[in-house]
């Protein structure tokens, strides 16, 4: 007999093998909700090099801004540029775990947004759910 943790495993596997698209973005956006909601956060967001948004899953709506400030935040000397001398936007930046990665020579930043009071995240933690997001996002684009 399967334990409660074996049955909720198994139905999320079913559940997110039906949620499959053919459309290379919703198959993208697909991945990044399995993501965020297996991780508890609060949005996953995607930038290209430029700052345009690739694919999100949660937040506010508006992923267009937080990615167009990921490859700055990406950069740890722009990153701590940003912060300041003051440091009013670490608490803002603590709330988030950035990544640089690429794809057939593009360069991608994912960017994982915990949910306001929530536990901080590990970067242990942080760094895996966003090497899931690039392996995933690896994958799609090479199909």
């Amino acid at each position: 007999m399967a334990s409660g943790n074996e049955r909720v495993k198994g139905s999320r596997l079913s559940e997110r093998r039906r949620r499959r698209s053919g459309c290379l973005a919703d198959a993208l956006r697909l991945q990044l909700e399995a993501c965020r909601e297996d991780e508890g956060l609060a949005a996953i967001v995607v930038a290209d090099e430029f700052g345009f948004c690739v694919a999100h899953s949660g937040g506010d709506g508006s992923p267009d801004e937080l990615a167009a400030r990921l490859p700055m935040l990406a950069d740890s000397a722009q990153r701590r540029r940003l912060d300041g001398d003051d440091g009013a936007l670490q608490p803002v930046h603590a709330a988030l775990a950035v990544t640089t990665f690429s794809i057939a020579g593009t360069k991608l930043h994912a960017c994982a947004v915990k949910k306001p009071g929530a536990a901080p995240v590990t970067s242990a933690a942080s760094a895996e759910v966003l090497a899931r997001v690039a392996r995933a996002f690896t994958r799609l684009l090479a199909e």
